[in-house]
């Protein structure tokens, strides 16, 4: 569960919630019902570092069925929402040269979106396999799976140019008792009660030549595409990171999902991007610790069992160690070196 002192599990943009924000009030729904029951704040939605927790997301959309008292509600939504770019990684897969390349784009940015998301492509020799699947603990939500199921398919049909024919779709719930609009809308075979949400058409399509196919422009939408991604999850993450441990200091327990749910990230985009900046989430807090407990030591009053019973040190001993290894020096000795104005550079 997350911590209720740094905020809700986040795991996806507000960009998208903003705009069907904008489609339920479109289709003549309470939106401020659907939002509070699902506790997610519309006010927020102008900050871009904003995200929100797919459970979150999915109370969102249980709720918006209900009062649409329209059992394809997902359904009818998606087919006639507008199929706009939203960011760099839409414009990017618009100006892609062809199918093919404009899905590789679309999933390796899809962090832009949510990071909970996943769009896998399995090329087969006739048919391929287009796949779109979140990665969370929630039940599939109905409503939301044929949402993004119309969606995704009309952005790509947009993309290039005309429908794409299906050969198959398949679905992660139950059949429903009723599937006109499906049959409807995709035209092709049903597959219910699946492992996944996909979507299957003819290989040869995937070199089809995109209405908006434009080279020089794919290059400069992934740039910007790179720098937004960039700034949600890796560059400066290494100061963010460090920021939010000191922060929580002194907290005697210091958990990497409660820092990775302050930051709007996974844990695990937390990990691996410190990874390739060469350090660990431990490391990081024993730097926290260092830089917090120097900054006690020298401009607090409080005595040095006082500093060491703040951070969670069960006894003296361990806490003179971790100092000395710290700073090479014991606090008392620290402190009046500070006190009379003598060096206290540290030593790693």
């Amino acid at each position: 569960m997350p911590n209720a002192r740094f905020g809700v599990e986040t795991k996806s943009t507000s960009v998208v919630t903003k705009f069907l924000y904008r489609m339920f009030s479109g289709e003549g729904l309470d939106v401020e019902e659907i939002f509070d029951r699902s506790d997610i704040n519309p006010e927020l939605f102008e900050d871009s570092q904003y995200r929100i927790s797919h459970e979150k997301l999915m109370h969102m959309w249980e709720a918006a069925g209900e009062l649409s008292h329209d059992p394809d509600f997902g359904l009818h939504l998606g087919a006639k929402a507008p199929t706009p770019a939203f960011n760099a990684a839409g414009y990017l897969a618009m100006t892609s040269k062809n199918l093919r390349e404009a899905i590789e784009s679309f999933d390796k940015y899809i962090k832009l979106y949510t990071d909970s998301g996943r769009v896998t492509l399995e090329e087969g020799k006739d048919i391929s396999k287009l796949s779109a699947n979140f990665l969370s603990d929630c039940e599939p939500n109905r409503q939301h799976t044929d949402f993004w199921q119309v969606f995704i398919y009309r952005c790509f049909n947009s993309i290039v140019g005309w429908e794409l024919p299906l050969e198959e779709a398949g679905f992660q719930y139950r059949k429903p008792d009723e599937t006109s609009s499906y049959d409807q809308i995709f035209k092709c075979d049903l597959k219910f009660n699946q492992k996944e949400n996909y979507l299957c058409f003819p290989t040869v399509y995937l070199d089809y030549q995109t209405i908006g196919s434009d080279a020089a422009l794919h290059k400069v939408h992934e740039m910007q595409a790179v720098q937004q991604l960039h700034a949600l999850t890796e560059i400066g993450i290494l100061n963010k990171v460090k920021r939010a441990v000191f922060e929580s200091l002194p907290d005697k327990d210091i958990e990497l999902q409660d820092v990775a749910d302050m930051l709007n990230l996974t844990s695990r985009t937390v990990q691996r991007n410190l990874a390739s900046e060469g350090t660990t989430f431990k490391k990081l807090v024993d730097e926290a610790r260092r830089d917090y407990t120097i900054a006690e030591i020298e401009g607090t009053e409080f005595t040095v069992a006082e500093v060491a019973y703040r951070l969670g040190y069960k006894d003296l001993s361990s806490f003179y160690r971790a100092f000395k290894r710290w700073t090479g020096t014991t606090p008392v000795e620290y402190r009046e070196r500070c006190h009379k104005g003598g060096s206290t550079e540290n030593k790693q």
